[in-house]
């Protein structure tokens, strides 16, 4: 038998794989509507080991694993076209976008953030400055501010890790997205002054190490690169800052060398913060984090809901959970959450249906909003 009749043969058992995969497909659909009629939920933890441990135990020895594997795998599919079946479209509630908004940024005049709040809402945009992100989390909760514009990540240094922890602090939505160049300058009062110490906001930093530490410079963290700008125009010491040429020429400040990213490519992206649920018609990103169980096999499962769906992800990263979200789960071992970006609009009935089902399994889920990227 050469290699093209084993195919044939291989061809032939996916087609009475796949005649028997359709019938019990139906078969599901018809506990759907049993349980529907009944009001049973979807998952039966019970019925499913049931069926595994017999079916691991019917399998040859050498495939008892990827038995289960294979049928623990089908029985999710199963899961997933009930949950789509028994869930009912739910219209999510949506605020009006404000007219002539206050915008709170990180910061001062010159800042990489002011840059993408001017992108973002034009150049007569209403900027008031705060020193700091949570100072803009702060404006916008309290209602001093209609938006915020903070940076959430870098494609150098990674997450914005204050952004992310003012996140899970403050029930804000995430109503726009956009990113920004980062061309790095080395900046100084007076060229001819040997430099002893730089400063500037801890990514530019992290962005510029190389640079950094091959000069054997100090470093100190600035709140952000405009307020390190400022700090240097008004100083008599040797220091130096991390900013863009922009900010150096608005304070004053002379350039004492160019280009010094680690990485020529430098992109900072920012996101626009409302404390209410804003989508445009033609939004196409969403942005959830939730938790999951400790159990083998609970990250697979969730991906496979967004295959299932026909739902791209573009993002999915883990942190550390704080402890106030922690005791809000209502358990101990959740012990991270997950950050997911895909694909979609809230308005569309799979991915409606899919959020549902998320926030209702889940430990800990929070749409964190419906957007699209500012170009």
């Amino acid at each position: 038998m050469n290699l093209d009749d084993i195919r044939k043969q291989i061809d032939s058992a996916d087609s009475r794989l796949l005649e028997l995969f359709s019938e019990r497909m139906e078969l599901c659909r018809q506990v759907a509507e049993y349980k529907k009629e009944k009001g049973m939920p979807v998952f039966q933890s019970g019925r499913e080991k049931e069926v595994l441990n017999k079916i691991a135990s019917k399998a040859p020895a050498e495939l008892e694993a990827a038995s289960r594997l294979l049928f623990s795998q089908i029985m999710e599919i199963s899961k997933c076209l009930q949950r789509e079946q028994l869930t009912e479209y739910k219209e999510t509630v949506l605020s009006e976008f404000k007219k002539d908004p206050s915008v709170a940024c990180p910061g001062i005049k010159g800042s990489y953030s002011e840059e993408a709040c001017i992108k973002a809402f034009g150049d007569n945009a209403r900027i008031d400055y705060y020193d700091s992100f949570k100072q803009v989390f702060d404006a916008v909760s309290g209602g001093r501010a209609d938006y915020g514009v903070v940076p959430i990540e870098n494609s150098t240094a990674g997450s914005v890790e204050s952004t992310y922890k003012l996140l899970e602090q403050h029930e804000m939505y995430i109503c726009g997205r956009l990113s920004i160049p980062v061309n790095h300058i080395l900046a100084v009062r007076d060229k001819s002054k040997a430099i002893e110490k730089v400063i500037s906001h801890e990514q530019a930093l992290r962005q510029c190490s190389g640079f950094l530490d091959k000069r054997g410079y100090k470093q100190r963290a600035a709140e952000n690169t405009s307020i390190a700008a400022k700090t240097v125009s008004e100083s008599g010491e040797s220091i130096a800052c991390i900013c863009s040429a922009h900010c150096a020429k608005l304070y004053g400040l002379e350039i004492a060398a160019e280009n010094i990213a680690d990485i020529g490519e430098n992109f900072t992206r920012f996101v626009i913060i409302s404390k209410e649920l804003q989508a445009e018609k033609d939004a196409d990103i969403i942005s959830v984090c939730l938790s999951l169980p400790h159990i083998s096999g609970s990250l697979y499962k969730l991906l496979t809901r967004f295959y299932f769906s026909g739902l791209n992800l573009t993002r999915i990263e883990s942190r550390h959970m704080p402890p106030h979200i922690k005791k809000k789960s209502g358990s101990d071992s959740f012990e991270v959450i997950f950050y997911l970006d895909f694909e979609g609009s809230i308005s569309n009935p799979s991915v409606n249906k899919l959020l549902q089902n998320l926030k209702a399994d889940c430990g800990y889920y929070r749409l964190l909003g419906n957007y699209k990227e500012i170009l």
